[in-house]
């Protein structure tokens, strides 16, 4: 936000008394200038840094730190940064609270999400080559949304250039795992190498209206319409899985370009950037689920599982300012897309069937964003210059899985077979024997779905912030109001083939055995399966309305605070339906609704008690609100750890105290120690709790009672010459680094003997009735909350030579276990544990420059350097049972980029 600039840049002029005049007098006196009438007797050297100007604890990665990194996208290069860690590989979990406790800015404005399971954006849709920095901050002040709880991530787009550029780079990469491995795969369409489907996996166009306003099933259409329907939907090139025994390498290339036109009192400039990358990926490993007997662990379901994906990103950027004099106003258009074909197999043993099955998974997932915003700066000379910044955003997100399929197969080959392989199955292994596996025979032997998640989000805001002279001192006071509207719309339907399937056809492909000419009212018959306990589909709306006042003062030479409040205003409504669809306008039963206003405060206080160093304390309060997935109460299914999940519309909103204390000492630039304690009260925290249902795992949230965090951070980053120590050009040239963190974070909830939670069960019609349990029937008291981890750490060593112009890194990022699910604690089911792999990476870049005075960049990286896996456990007593667990690799890549 433009607040948070004007009040960096008064800090700045703030700070300018701790410069030594008497320097700036010698540079005065050998120039012939006069010494100036007025002395002013300054304590302290002023050494620049982004973290110690700012009056909030902050951490800052910008384009230096992600040239050292080589990171390509924003959620990977934020898994560096003091206290934080990146779950799932696209969101951001700060001081140890989960995805929902954080929230995401672009230049000030709020982002959609296209994700059916979170509200938080997936991080790893953003480029870093687009961005100009990303700034993390920790403690609240009161120009941030009141949704915050770990802390908020802003991101800065590439600023408007100052002369006319081109840059085109390429890019390439290889894992061990993965590139010309075997994997799997299957047809899909002509169009899946662009990210775009072709209009094979939509619904048959001509019965798009049955499919948006009915149920599909026997008692809706007649058996004619119903088998014309089944055979319009594609067969063999969606069913069919294959193996693909040379898995191609990743290849990506994008291209950037500005220029920057002056005009008789004003300048506009112009900055385009298109990308596109196609990367794979195999994981080859285990998924299994728990179950337990008296205080034994065992296996109701042990697979080995392979699975194939293929990601296609491209991305788009349209940045136009036009600035004149002290005025500025920018037009911003970006969009952000990734799709995912997945081919999926599980092969093991059934407990609960007694027998070793298959399964085969097909999908395909579009997650796209657009942004457009619109900005203007201000500054008019009233006091010492009011700065007025206005925006307006609108941003648009969608994640489509059309036609997803599943099929499951039973064994119906010999012993001898069986022995043949042996215990330790895999896909190749059971290659010459797939025609023993036979469809089960059941309509849960094939399910198709689809799903899709529509969000938009429109805001809208102004702040003001007027620096003035008080009491000797310079204040900034700052007001601000916003408006924000986020609507989502998402619906998950299943069908199936019901029928008998003959003996003579268990034995064929599922392409025959789905084969135009068997599907008959008589033999194969479509049929509609969701909404039976859960209603399919849900609409969710929320309106925010906000002010907010405050300042930022130097209350002394010594003694900086920034104080400030905000009043938030929001109303959040879900109502979940089935089909038919309800009139979008009727309230129904089963509607979860949250309106509330609040009072946020917040405090900063900043003393520079010595020489480069000072103490911050931070209070605050803010608010978390239920996501929209966790009000609705619909059944949706998360393909990547193959577990369904269920929402609780008696959810309510979290409230959180936050106290903080950090000591900073600065001693160069970008070099420091700082050393931060953190602590955080919540009011019912939203927890995901294991339910015991069917053949999946599957999870649905409560509130639990009260928890707790608390936590420390280290950092440390120093740069080190050593030419005074040791001969030769490269010891002359050559800066080393170091660059670590270390973070120590604890939680617990609470649940005495007397709290209760709401759970949301199924009832009669798929409404969901309320019912009252003990807490601690779902939580133990002094569990940790799900998603935290108790270490964080992170090391960078290298060294860079200017004048060679190169720059090589070693990386280190650890992440320490956390719960991925929270215990039943009604069924004795424990939490699932992961355990994050330890990453070390290397990474070394060199840039050339050209006879035409062109520059060409080369970065060459290998991550995972350790070769460490995934893995994911649940433990109960002296047992433990793996559930989820897969091989990484070591991935080498390269990109070369050239500027002209």
């Amino acid at each position: 936000m433009k607040a948070n600039r004007i009040a960096l840049s008064a800090a700045l002029l703030a700070t300018t008394s701790m410069v030594p005049v008497s320097a700036a007098w010698a540079q005065d006196a050998a120039q012939g200038s006069s010494q100036p009438d007025d002395v002013i007797t300054v304590r302290y050297q002023y050494v620049p840094d982004e973290k110690r100007v700012t009056s909030e604890v902050s951490s800052v990665v910008d384009a230096a730190d992600i040239q050292i990194t080589g990171d390509s996208d924003i959620a990977s290069a934020l898994g560096r940064v003091t206290g934080l860690s990146i779950s799932d590989g696209r969101f951001v979990v700060v001081r140890g609270l989960n995805e929902r406790y954080s929230n995401t800015l672009i230049n000030g404005s709020p982002l959609a999400s296209p994700e059916p399971f979170r509200r938080a954006v997936p991080l790893d849709l953003f480029p870093t080559s687009l961005i100009s920095n990303i700034t993390v901050q920790k403690t609240y002040s009161p120009q941030f949304p009141g949704e915050f709880g770990g802390g908020v991530v802003e991101i800065e787009t590439s600023a408007l250039p100052q002369e006319g550029f081109i840059e085109i780079g390429v890019s390439a990469a290889a894992n061990t795992q993965t590139t010309a491995e075997h994997g799997l795969t299957y047809d899909g369409g002509d169009q899946d190498w662009l990210g775009f489907d072709d209009g094979i996996r939509e619904f048959p166009a001509q019965y798009k209206d049955i499919f948006n306003g009915s149920e599909i099933g026997p008692s809706e259409q007649d058996p004619t319409t119903l088998a014309e329907i089944g055979r319009s939907l594609e067969n063999s090139s969606l069913w069919l899985l294959q193996r693909d025994d040379l898995i191609p390498a990743d290849l990506g290339g994008e291209i950037t370009m500005g220029d920057r036109y002056d005009f008789d009192g004003f300048s506009v400039g112009v900055l385009a950037s298109a990308g596109y990358d196609n990367s794979w990926e195999t994981r080859i490993g285990r998924r299994a689920k728990a179950r337990v007997t008296g205080d034994t662990l065992s296996l109701s379901q042990d697979y080995e599982r392979t699975a194939t994906t293929n990601t296609i990103e491209s991305n788009g950027l349209l940045n136009v300012g036009v600035e004149a004099g002290n005025h500025s106003v920018q037009a911003l258009a970006l969009v952000l897309r990734s799709t995912e074909k997945e081919a999926n197999r599980l092969l093991g043993i059934d407990a609960d069937l007694d027998a070793l099955s298959r399964r085969d998974r097909t999908a395909w997932y579009e997650r796209q964003v657009y942004t457009y915003q619109l900005s203007g700066d201000h500054t008019f000379e009233i006091g010492q210059g009011l700065d007025v910044d206005w925006r307006w955003s609108t941003a648009d997100a969608s994640r489509n899985a059309p036609n997803q399929r599943n099929a499951d197969y039973e064994w119906n080959g010999t012993t001898a077979q069986l022995e043949a392989v042996g215990d330790n199955y895999g896909l190749l292994d059971f290659a010459p024997f797939n025609e023993e596996f036979l469809l089960r025979n059941s309509g849960d032997g094939n399910t198709i779905s689809f799903s899709r998640v529509d969000e938009t989000t429109d805001e809208y805001g102004v702040d003001f912030a007027l620096p003035v002279m008080m009491l000797g001192n310079e204040w900034t006071w700052s007001a601000g109001y916003g408006h924000l509207e986020r609507e989502r719309t998402a619906f998950n339907r299943e069908f199936r083939f019901t029928g008998t399937i003959p003996q003579d056809l268990r034995g064929s492909r599922i392409d025959y055995i789905f084969a135009d000419q068997n599907i008959l009212d008589t033999r194969f018959r479509l049929q509609e399966t969701g909404g039976i306990l859960t209603p399919e589909a849900y609409r969710g709306e929320l309106e925010v309305e906000s002010f907010y006042a405050g300042t930022d003062a130097q209350l002394t030479d010594f003694l900086r605070a920034a104080v400030g409040v905000r009043f938030e205003d929001g109303e959040q409504t879900l109502d979940t339906f089935g089909f038919p669809a309800e009139d979008p306008t009727d309230v129904g039963d089963n509607e979860g609704f949250i309106s509330e206003d609040y009072v946020l405060p917040a405090a900063t206080l900043t003393w520079t008690f010595a020489e480069n160093m000072q103490l911050r304390f931070g209070y605050s309060e803010t608010i978390v609100r239920p996501q929209f997935r966790e009000l609705g109460f619909t059944e949706f299914f998360d393909p990547d750890i193959d577990e369904r999940f269920r929402g609780n519309p008696y959810l309510v909103n979290s409230e959180l105290q936050n106290f903080d204390a950090r000591f900073e000492w600065y001693f160069g630039r970008d070099q420091f120690f700082t050393v931060g304690m953190f602590h955080k009260k919540i009011e019912n925290p939203i927890v995901e709790y294991i339910l015991p249902d069917g053949e999946s795992l599957s999870t649905s949230f409560i509130n639990a009672p009260e928890a707790s965090l608390t936590g420390f951070e280290i950092e440390f980053e120093k740069r080190f010459d050593f030419s005074d120590r040791f001969d030769g050009e490269f010891w002359d040239n050559a800066e080393f680094f170091l660059k670590s963190n270390y973070t120590y974070i604890s939680s617990e909830m609470t649940a005495s003997d007397t709290d209760t939670v709401i759970t949301a069960q199924p009832s009669s019609g798929a409404e969901p009735q309320p019912s009252v349990g003990p807490a601690r029937g779902f939580i133990a008291d002094g569990d940790p909350l799900q998603g935290q981890s108790e270490h964080l750490a992170n090391i960078q060593v290298g060294w860079e030579d200017a004048n060679a112009q190169t720059r090589t890194a070693l990386l280190l990022n650890y992440t320490g276990e956390r719960s991925r699910a929270l215990a039943n604690v009604s069924v004795g089911l424990p939490a699932v544990i992961e355990e994050p792999p330890i990453l070390l990476d290397l990474v070394h870049s060199r840039a050339f420059d050209l006879a035409d005075g062109n520059t060409f960049d080369v970065r060459f990286a290998v991550r995972n350097l350790l070769g460490e896996d995934y893995v994911a456990t649940q433990s109960a007593g002296s047992s433990s049972v793996v559930v989820d667990s897969y091989e990484l690799g070591s991935t080498f890549s390269i990109s070369v980029s050239r500027t002209f």
